[in-house]
This record gives structure tokens, sequence and C-alpha cells, in this order.
């Protein structure tokens, strides 16, 4: 074998480690007895389909392979071949001695080894045995590890691969014009290139059957016409389907009872069915059977004998009653697996694994979710793709005999989880709600006969019109339902099909020609560009016209020039539905892969959705009398995203209020913050987390935010208005949201809350309680940060004593200089100077700015005498109310410098995190000489340093906290900036 350069290691290591993982996890599955937590199929899981993503475009590391050695690129190479060789002699950790070789053969000898052992032709070795067992070995004890070793590996992972994703997506987008034009020239195909469907009888016999066993009352008495009760059934929409052994797997929830629509309490019976994708042709005297896909004859084989018999691990449910029986059995948390054979079904003796426990309930269509909950913008593209690559999918099968509608589309919410910090939300997974009554032809047909339509093509309009719901901006108390000819309550006669047709058609049309649509948050302008003209396809009346210059004559008309109507006439269903392919699921493909949660394949990654949009947020009702609230130096605005402020400003408020929260999402979502939280987490750590306390009014307990969860992370409270009160409390909401905002930004943080006022006017006799507060924080909480919204125009003097300052000044002499102060600057931009705790020397003043780092009029002036000043997000960014003002607990977005503090504050505490979880390598990389420097990062001159090293200069003196350039930089790289900070900051 030749031998093999760095880059090649790499990608064929990749690819033998994720065979390795695959393969574990396929015993594991098939182990009756699972002697390992769930968590170790999920590390498999990750492991396995994070290595399949780095192991291809290796080509930028081949060619910098030889060239500069300090290139970003080689070393990232280096350590991901590092962290392999690690992960593959765990828990020995190997790694070669061998400094002085320059082979990777020689630096990464495991590695070498199997990828030697598995490329061998010939029959294998008793050392390539060996081998290939060891790593195995390693392999599993790594994911039975604890989150403390998994998950900082997962998320260098997941950089590596967003990497390489971003690579593949500009190479695919240069060659999609060319492609595009190749295709062209053969108009005629009956199937789209990429074929990601399967025969049209799968899904039809998938339909029948379910109609078959679910129409029944399960033997209830008394059923009324008025509430018929059935077997409620929902088919989990997927952008493609599993496969095992040639058979296709749909997964579904039915409800366990015969239960009525309106039912509250409906528990749900997970099942997963297997579908023959190969249909059997009907048996000729003398021949053997011969299997088919849609109907194309397949090549003669032999009968398998075992294949068709039934097996005798399965049993046959042959009647509607068994189903009611089978439906009404409690499983526990796991999927029945029923095989359909023949139209019959076979329940088999096993279970299977469930990605997601849903909650007993009824269902949540997508229009309630529109309208009750926020979603962020990956969350829309990804429904938008699932949902258009449904209706490709099923376009041709009796799953469209019922129009398909924002309304029909339904959700679930999760089950709760003790040990999960966040409240249960809605997962992200669409589902189709079956219904099997008798439609009439409008809804069902797949084209209209010509007459007084815009649009002739039901199913598709459909599409477009769901997919302009998810790009809106506000959602109505009416949405587009299409079609739904049923007469409203009171009306005369029901609308005819030309009404309900041409007026969607019309609202979705001058919706996409609005500039302020789509409204997803998208800060990619070609993509909301993108998105515009896949929906405006959708709805166009020439989707399926063709160009009469591309498309070949009809023979029988040689010598006739066919118009585009004509042509257009002739193409059959398969000919549109490759169409509809290439025009709206092809590039929305293209465009939702640039979220990192699609990979090449079409296929949704949902570990990587679980942690970014699993819990949606929903939004508390609306008031109707908002008003302008100032609270404490004046420094924050209110308004709720779903007011109306009497300025009219609503929209760019909202907008404003939606793009702060997809910016704290972004941090929160962020592979190092995962990193950090997880580090925390472990034993070796736990007793050592960052330490915050914040001076305010105190906080609402039982605010929606604080959850169990986070209430772990509440550690301390000293009430230094009501002395002696245990409890929490918050009378005037200040302090309520300016703790869910550093929580949110700082989750690894044990905070203490010091109650230092009632209210604004409170404020001005709260200087010794400040004080006290301080002495508290550094003496008691070994406080690490101290934050402070709040100031006043001058300091106050006890007894001709600045005595605020002096508990500064004695917290760190006490620490050694070991503690943090931040403190809002001002609200009142040029008409007030920095306000008094943030213009001490020893505090870092901290002002706002919108989501792209701007800064904001509210903000006072630099001050030019400083080396500059540091802002960060402080623009209608949400956070919790108190239960008992008029927003009863729901989120509320404020804005100011009081907002930004505790952003800052929570920041510095995930960069002192992230340095104590690298202690080691941060000594190391320093060098002794400067290893007493490393202490400078806890104090001002240190973070101030860091600070500026992170930071982004709008203009003179106003310095943007860009966090970005932290978390999305390599590990080595934030190493250095931590290092150079010590090393400039001033002793």
């Amino acid at each position: 074998m030749e031998p093999l350069s760095q880059a090649e290691l790499a990608q064929r290591a990749a690819q033998d480690v994720a065979v390795v993982a695959g393969n574990l996890q396929k015993k594991w599955r098939e182990s009756w007895f699972k002697s390992l937590p769930g968590q170790y199929l999920k590390n498999l899981t990750i492991l396995a389909t994070s290595l399949q993503c780095v192991s291809f475009g290796q080509d930028k590391y081949e060619q910098g392979e030889h060239g500069d050695q300090n290139d970003g690129s080689v070393v990232k190479l280096e350590i991901f071949l590092h962290g392999l060789e690690r992960v593959c002699t765990y828990p020995r950790s190997y790694l070669s001695k061998s400094s002085g070789q320059k082979e990777p053969s020689a630096r990464f000898p495991t590695l070498h080894a199997l990828v030697t052992a598995n490329s061998t032709q010939t029959i294998r070795s008793d050392a390539n045995i060996n081998t290939s067992h060891e790593v195995e070995k390693s392999v599993k004890a790594f994911a039975s590890a604890s989150s403390y070793i998994t998950r900082p590996y997962f998320a260098f992972l997941r950089s590596f691969s967003d990497a390489e994703d971003q690579a593949k997506k500009h190479a695919k987008s240069a060659q999609w014009d060319a492609e595009a034009q190749r295709k062209r020239e053969d108009t005629k195909k009956t199937k789209s290139d990429e074929d990601e469907s399967y025969p049209r009888h799968v899904y039809d016999t998938l339909y029948r059957v379910v109609k078959k066993h679910a129409e029944c009352c399960c033997g209830l008495p008394n059923p009324s016409p008025k509430t018929p009760r059935r077997h409620w059934g929902r088919l989990e929409l997927q952008a493609n389907f599993g496969t095992i052994n040639n058979e296709i797997l749909f997964h579904a929830v039915f409800s366990k009872n015969g239960s009525s629509e309106f039912d509250e309490k409906i528990k749900w019976q997970h099942l997963q069915f297997r579908v023959p994708r190969r249909k059997r042709k009907a048996r000729a005297v003398g021949f053997e059977d011969k299997l088919c896909d849609d109907g194309v004859e397949c090549s003669t084989r032999r009968h398998d004998v075992t294949d068709s018999a039934r097996p005798e691990d399965a049993a046959e449910v042959t009647s509607v009653s068994e189903f009611c029986k089978l439906l009404r059995k409690d499983i526990g948390s796991a999927s029945m697996d029923v095989r359909i054979k023949d139209e019959a079904l076979l329940v088999l003796k096993r279970a299977v694994r469930i990605e997601v426990d849903i909650a007993d309930g009824r269902s949540i269509s997508l229009a309630d979710v529109l309208s009750k909950y926020s979603l962020v913008p990956k969350t829309k593209l990804v429904l938008a793709y699932i949902l258009a690559k449904s209706v490709w999918q099923f376009y041709d099968s009796d799953f469209m005999s019922v129009g398909w509608t924002t309304r029909s589309i339904q959700l679930f919410r999760e089950r709760g989880d003790e040990d999960d910090d966040d409240e249960p939300g809605v997962d992200w997974a669409p589902y189709y709600a079956f219904s099997f009554e008798q439609m009439v032809e409008r809804d069902s047909v797949e084209r209209l006969p010509p007459g007084q339509f815009l649009h002739r093509y039901p199913r598709v309009l459909a599409l477009g019109a769901i997919l302009y719901e998810l790009g809106r901006k506000k959602r109505q108390e009416e949405q587009i339902r299409f079609p739904n000819p049923a007469s409203r309550p009171g009306s005369v006669e029901p609308p005819t099909p030309e009404k309900i047709i041409n007026d969607t058609t019309s609202t979705v049309r001058k919706g996409v020609e609005n500039k302020k649509w789509p409204d997803i948050k998208l800060k990619n302008i070609q993509a909301l560009e993108t998105y515009r003209v896949i929906v405006a396809n959708c709805v166009s009346e020439n989707i399926f016209r063709p160009d009469p210059k591309e498309k070949l004559p009809n023979p029988s008309k040689q010598g006739l020039q066919q118009t585009a109507e004509e042509l257009e006439e002739e193409l059959t269903v398969a000919e549109r539905r490759a169409i509809l392919f290439k025009k709206v699921v092809a590039p929305l493909k293209e465009v939702v892969q640039a979220t990192g949660w699609v990979d090449e394949s079409g296929n949704i990654r949902r570990h990587h959705v679980q942690g970014g949009t699993a819990h949606l947020k929903e939004e508390g009702p609306a008031s109707q009398k908002p008003t302008p609230v100032a609270l404490l130096n004046d420094t924050t605005q209110i308004f709720r995203t779903s007011q109306t402020p009497p300025d009219g400003t609503q929209d760019a408020q909202t907008a404003s209020g939606a793009k702060a929260e997809a910016w704290l999402n972004e941090i929160k979502g962020a592979p190092v913050m995962e990193a950090v939280v997880s580090a925390f987490q472990g034993k070796e750590l736990a007793k050592r987390r960052i330490r915050i306390a914040v001076l305010d009014t105190g906080y609402d307990p039982g605010a929606v935010f604080f959850n169990r969860g986070r209430k772990r992370r509440l550690v301390g409270w000293r009430d230094y208005v009501e002395k002696d009160q245990p409890h929490a409390k918050d009378e005037d909401g200040h302090g309520t949201h300016v703790l869910s905002v550093l929580m949110q930004v700082a989750p690894a943080a044990d905070i203490f809350v010091a109650r230092v006022a009632r209210d604004t006017p409170d404020l001005q006799n709260a200087t010794g309680n400040i004080a006290e507060a301080i002495e508290w924080a550094w003496k008691v909480c070994q406080a690490n940060i101290v934050t402070m919204s709040f100031g006043f125009d001058e300091e106050i003097y006890i007894d001709d004593k600045p005595v605020v300052s002096n508990a500064i000044l004695r917290a760190l002499l006490e620490t050694d200089q070991r503690i943090l102060f931040f403190a809002a600057a001002a609200n009142d931009g040029g008409n007030r100077g920095e306000m008094f705790p943030a213009n001490n020397l020893h505090v870092l003043s901290i002002r706002g700015t919108d989501d792209y780092g701007w800064a904001q009029r509210f903000n006072p002036p630099p001050d030019y005498n400083a080396k500059t000043c540091f802002m960060t997000l402080g623009r209608n960014v949400p956070g919790a109310s108190l239960t008992k003002s008029e927003d009863e607990g729901a989120d509320v977005c404020k804005s100011g410098t009081s907002v930004a503090t505790p952003i800052a504050a929570g920041i510095a505490a995930m960069l002192l995190g992230y340095a104590r979880m690298h202690e080691n390598d941060l000594q190391e990389m320093v060098g002794p000489r400067d290893t007493a420097k490393l202490s400078r990062l806890w104090g001002i001159t240190g973070m101030s340093a860091l600070f500026e090293r992170m930071a982004t200069e709008m203009a003179d003196k106003w310095s943007y906290l860009n966090i970005h350039k932290f978390t999305n930089a390599p590990h080595q790289m934030r190493l250095s900036m931590i290092a150079w900070a010590v090393r400039e900051a001033v002793g």
C-alpha cells in the first residue's frame, strides 16, 4: 500500500470509524438486552453521521499540506486527526511520541493501521482483525463516556462539518446552471433526475390499509353522529423515508382509544409500517413470480420461499377489532413494528426506538403554531423543505385526496423530561392527518379542466399557499385555507371552486410581490429571493407550460408548430411531477442545506435540529394598552411583540425583536457554548462554575422563564430592601427581565441575586444597599462577575464617603483584582454623559447596539479619553416579565444599556468558563514565564484586552463585542486570543 498523505488518511479514517460506529449501532438494536443507556446509541449516531460529513471534499487540505504549515486548514486537519486517534484509543488516549516523524502513519499509528486493515483485498490477517477489534472497543467506550468527554468533541466535529458543507454548497451552486441547461434538453422524462420517492403503489398501499383498519368505533356505547369517535391517525412527513431490506418505513401515530376531535386527553400509539417496495405481479401458469417497481418488469429471479412465508415471530391482524386492541396495548415509549404484506397487517414481535416521545393530548395545527409560537428561520426552512418534498412524493397518490393546508398539517408537543432545563416545547416534525371522508372531485383532482381559473393545479397551489404562510410576518386569525369548499355557518351557498382557486392564487401572488415578504429573518438576501421565486413558481399559471423551442413536437403533428398551451396539455402527470421537483423541491433543498440541518442527500439531521429549535417559545396574549415604561435610570423602553404602539412603529419593533431573539439563539446554539455548558455539568468542574452576582430589583420566581431547570442555577438570594426576607420577589419587573437575559447568555453559571431597590424612586436611597450587596457578592458568593443595570448622575456619598466606590475597591483588593464589574452606561443620548458606576475606572461600561452591531441613539457619547467603549446587543431584547403584570409573565422586549449590560456580563462568563476548561492548554501556550499573567483575565485589564481582540470597531471609540469572532474560530485560535489578551493586559 502506497504511503497516504495527511488528507487521504483523514478521509479514509473518518469513513472507517463511521462504519465502526454504524456497526455498533446495529449490534445495539439487534441485541435483546440493552445493557447500555440510550445516550450510548445517540452518541454513536452523532459520531457516525458527523464523520460521514467530514470524510468528503479534502481537496483544499491536499493543496495546503505541502505549502504553508501554519495554514488554518492544515492546522485544523492535524487537530482532527489527533482527536480521531484519541477516540480510537480511548480510554488510553494513546498518541505517538515520534514528534520528529513527518509521515502521518508514524504520528497516527492506530488510524493508519485501521485504514490499512480495511484496504486489504485478500483474507485479513490476525493483526488486522485485532486492530479492528481494538478500535471497536475504544469507540464503544468513548460513546459510553460522560457528556463532559463526548460533547466537546462532537462540537468540534460539527464545526468541521459546517466548513465542509459550505464548500460543497458553493461548488454545487456553481454547477447548478450548467446542469439545469442540460436537463432542459430532455423534457420528455417521466421521472425527475433526482427521484428520491418510491413507486406510487407504496403510498397507495399504505393509505388503503390504514383506511381499512382505522374506520371503527371501538365498540363504544351510544355513538353520536354529531361527534363521531374513531382512531385519529397522523403520518410523520419526512424528507426521505428509511428502508430496510427493500421495505419502506413509515412512522405514524394513532389515538389508542376511539376519540372525538375535541377530546383533550388523547393518548397516542406509535407504529412503524413496513411497506414492500416491490409489488407482486399475477402468477402465470408455468412461470415463476416476477416482482416489479412501479409497473416496470424486473428480471426473473428465483422465488425466495423464506421471504414469502409469514415469519413465525409475527402475528396477523385479521379484523378492525384486533387493530383496536393492538392500539390500546401499552408498550411504553417505543413503537410497534408492523409489516404490510398483501394488504394484511403482520405485527412483528419487536419494538422500535422512537425519535421523539410526544406528549398526550391533541396535536397542534401548523396554523396554530404559526400564530402562537415563535419559529426561528432555520425551523421555517426545514418545515418548508419537508412539506414541499412530501407534496412531491405523494403528488399522484391517495394522500392528496384531501387538500393540504396549514390547518391539516399537524405537529406535537414533546413529553417533558425531568432532566431537561427547558420547558417541553413543540417538536418540529410535521405530520399528515389521515382523513377518509368522501371528497368532492375538485379537491382530489390533480388538474382542473379549462375554465375560469387563475391556476389549474390545486395541489401545487396548496403547496404555494403553505410556503407563503411560513414566510409571512404576522399570523392572522383567518389563515389562508385551501381548498375548503364546505359552506361557512350562516352562508347561503358554499364558495364556488373558481372563487376558492382564484382568491387563494391572488392572495399569494400579491403577497409574494410585497418587498417585505418573505419575513424569515435571514441575513442571506440571495436565499430570501430564491424562496420568493420558489413560491412564485408554485402560484404561476405557467409552472407546467414548456417552452415550444425546448419541447420536441408531437410525432403525429409533424410540420405543425405547437403552442405552449398545447404542449402543456400533452404533459403527463409524471412529467409535471418532474417539473415540480426542478422548480420547487430542488432549489428549496439548496436553500435549506445552508442551515446545516440537511445533508447533501436531503436528510434532516435531527440531532442538529433538536438542539436548536425543538423547544419553541409561545407568545403571550396581546396587550391592549401598551405604554412606554421608564425603569431605574430611564434606560429601558418596553413593548410586546404583539402590541400596537401608539406611534405606529409595530412593524419595525416586531422585526427587531425577532432579530434580537435570533441573535441570542445563535449564541446559545454555538458549539463553544454547548461545550462550556457540558463541561460544567461534569463532576470535575461542577464546583468551579463561574459565579455572577446581579444587583437589581430582585426577580419573580413565578415567571414562566424560571422553570425547574433554570432555578438550579439560581443559588443565592439576599434582600436588602426588606431585611431578612428569605423569598425572592420583584415589585418592578426590571430585575426579572435583566436576570432572564443574563441566564440566556450564561446558562452554565451560578447566579446570585441581590435586591437593592424596589423601583426607580427607591434607587435614590439605595446607595448603602448597593455597597453592602457588593461586599456580599465577593465575600459570601465569591462572585467572579458583578452586573449592575442602573446608574446615577454622580455617586451619592454617605457621611461624606463614596461608599460604593470604596466597596468596589475593597472587592478588588480582597480578591487580588480577580473580579469584574459591569454597569449600564446611560440612556439619554447626548443629553447625559456616562453615569455612575459605569464611569468608575474599575467598572466595564456597556452601551447598546442592534443585532448588526450598530450603536443606538440612546447611548451616551463615548469617553474619548478611554481607549475604546464596548457595546453589545441592547435593542428590543426578549426577557421575562412579572406574573402579576399586564404581560402575565410572558416575554417582553426591552431596549437600553440596562439590557446590554447582562449580555456583556454573560459573554464574559462564557469566556472565563472556556478559559477554566482549558487551563492546562493555556498554561502550556503562554509558557512558564507568563503563566502568572493568566490571572489577569479575571480582572478588568485582561477582560478588556480580550474584548478588544474579539470586537469589531464600528466607528472611532465604538467597539462592538462580536462574539462570533470567538465562537466561530477553531479551538487553537480561541486559545491564542486568550493568550494574547493576558500578555497585552497591563498588570
